[in-house]
């Protein structure tokens, strides 16, 4: 009898410290919707998710309707654990915006315009920039969408 009261604590104990863990949720086509623009979520190179300290994810097929949710100030930023771009090479692979490079380029063409992909490295954004394209941090990026 005691190991089931030791089991059953453990489990217990392990639902209540898993169930507000801040983790990214893969984009699931058919499913998901941005958050802002209530479309559905089909190209999975662009977007990101804002995780809250709680547990919430909201997810965004742009990363233009990313920044409008940023700075529509929804979200106190101390609410806030971790803001994510997918990685554009690498589809449902989260990277934190602020060690992110962003490569703005017509070429991109974007669900909502933002026509910005995240990159894990300059190199990598560097190699598909172009002519016109722009490599920014995320706060540039940010600062852009004024």
């Amino acid at each position: 009898m005691k190991s089931f009261e030791s089991i059953l604590v453990l489990i217990i104990s392990l639902f209540v410290f898993t169930s507000c863990s801040s983790q990214p949720q893969p984009f699931v086509a058919g499913q998901d919707d941005c958050h802002v623009c209530k479309m559905g979520i089909v190209d999975f190179k662009y977007g990101g998710e804002i995780l809250t300290k709680k547990g919430k994810v909201y997810k965004f097929d742009d990363l233009r309707c990313m920044i409008n949710f940023v700075k529509s100030n929804t979200l106190e930023e101390k609410e806030i654990a971790k803001k994510l771009t997918i990685n554009f090479n690498k589809p449902n692979e989260f990277l934190d915006v602020n060690k992110s490079i962003f490569l703005v380029t017509p070429e991109l063409r974007s669900p909502m315009g933002s026509n910005a992909g995240g990159f894990a490295t300059n190199n990598e954004a560097e190699k598909m920039k172009g002519q016109t394209g722009q490599l920014l941090s995320w706060a540039e990026l940010l600062e852009r969408s004024k």
